[in-house]
């Protein structure tokens, strides 16, 4: 029987259906949990770096420069853990937010406990969710007043305006001020991390950018933020993500399916200043 061109195109419609099926089926499953690491826990690594790969054209800081001021500034600038525990530490920028208390709800369920980085500007009148977040055992941590580039500032600027402003913040709110602090962008200068460190505090970038700002405007967001994570987990990882500076709802979903899957492959959650060793907060009334 002579095939008519109906019959052609409804053949190549079937064979479309067939590879979308499969592409499905391979996008979707689930990957195998991380596997067991050679290396002992206790041995210390010899470079930092950021694992995941560089998003073009969104003004990022190149990953290069990261790993340069890391091995510049050795205790001050931090991109991961210093040995290889099978742990991770999970992090969040630009809130607090009106999604907050959802993934304070996320990380209560779990039993997990996270580090926030957040703008003095955004705790004004969401006081309840800072004090939430410190009680129920999370760190949270300086991310500047108002989420400007800092790099190039002067140093009144660095500190009065933003950094120094936010952490007055902190005392009003929680009656202390954060050790660890993290730049907008990631964008710093050498001379300003010479000054925080001067003012006794960390600076903490990242190994692993889940790029969820970006993949919170996708359709399928939230997987797309697992896959985005996924193959890059490493032993004492900080993971950067988001609560605030927009519509966080598929980080927060992606967070609840991504905790069980590193349980499963063995790794314990840290907050950042137990992952380094340092402490989380000022102990002198006033201090920096």
């Amino acid at each position: 029987m002579k095939l008519l061109p109906r019959h052609y195109l409804g053949i190549v419609l079937a064979a479309l259906l067939l590879l979308a099926a499969i592409w499905g089926v391979i996008a979707w499953w689930p990957p195998a949990p991380p596997a067991p690491s050679q290396i002992a826990a206790d041995v210390h690594k010899t470079t930092q770096s950021v694992r995941t790969p560089f998003l073009d054209n969104w003004g990022q800081v190149a990953q290069e420069k990261m790993t340069q001021q890391a091995l510049r500034h050795p205790g001050v600038v931090w991109l991961e853990g210093a040995t290889h525990r099978r742990e991770i530490a999970l992090t969040f920028d630009d809130g607090p937010s009106p999604w907050t208390p959802d993934l304070l709800d996320v990380l209560k369920k779990h039993r997990i406990k996270a580090t926030f980085f957040w703008q003095g500007s955004q705790m004004v009148g969401r006081e309840d969710i800072v004090r939430r977040a410190l009680a129920e055992g999370h760190t949270v941590a300086n991310h500047s007043w108002d989420h400007p580039d800092l790099a190039g500032t002067d140093e009144n600027y660095l500190w009065n305006e933003q950094i120094g402003r936010t952490q007055d913040e902190f005392r009003r709110i929680i009656g202390k001020a954060p050790t660890l602090m993290r730049p907008p962008y990631g964008s710093i200068d050498d001379a300003q991390i010479d000054t925080l460190g001067k003012h006794g505090m960390k600076v903490v970038l990242w190994s692993i950018d889940a790029i969820d700002w970006y993949r919170n405007r996708m359709l399928f967001g939230a997987h797309a933020i697992e896959r985005g994570v996924q193959p890059y987990v490493h032993e004492e990882a900080i993971v950067l993500m988001h609560d605030g500076g927009g519509k966080r709802g598929d980080t927060v979903v992606a967070v609840d399916r991504l905790i069980p899957w590193l349980k499963a492959g063995g790794y314990g959650f840290a907050t950042v200043d137990a992952l380094l060793g340092v402490p989380p907060y000022f102990t002198e009334p006033g201090a920096r």
